[in-house]
């Protein structure tokens, strides 16, 4: 069975790293967005996940919103890790992007 988490999410800001465009993370959206997590004081392992909803509106870079994770690779790779109130950064590739937090699992 595949596990999925409710998170916080901040993306950076473009002139701090961040994306150049929005993310669509709505359940209307046609291709799902599909970082990485790194659990902050973790054992820095990259953790698939799939955004699965989120907010209508795209979330631009500097924005934050509330939204739902699926783990796509359990229970090949365990999710541990990633327990309520863990915070982590958001990867696309080895470029970190964003930070977030789990409120619920």
């Amino acid at each position: 069975m595949t596990g999925f988490a409710e998170v916080l999410i901040e993306l950076l800001p473009t002139e701090k790293g961040g994306r150049r465009s929005s993310i669509c993370l709505s359940t209307d959206s046609t291709v799902l967005y599909r970082p990485h997590f790194r659990v902050l004081g973790g054992n820095g392992e990259m953790l698939g996940v799939e955004f699965v909803d989120g907010p209508d509106k795209p979330v631009p870079p500097g924005g934050s919103t509330y939204a739902t994770v699926r783990f796509v690779s359990e229970p090949d790779i365990r999710y541990d890790e990633l327990a309520i109130g863990s915070e982590f950064e958001i990867l696309e590739g080895d470029r970190i992007v964003g930070v977030g937090r789990i409120t619920r699992r």
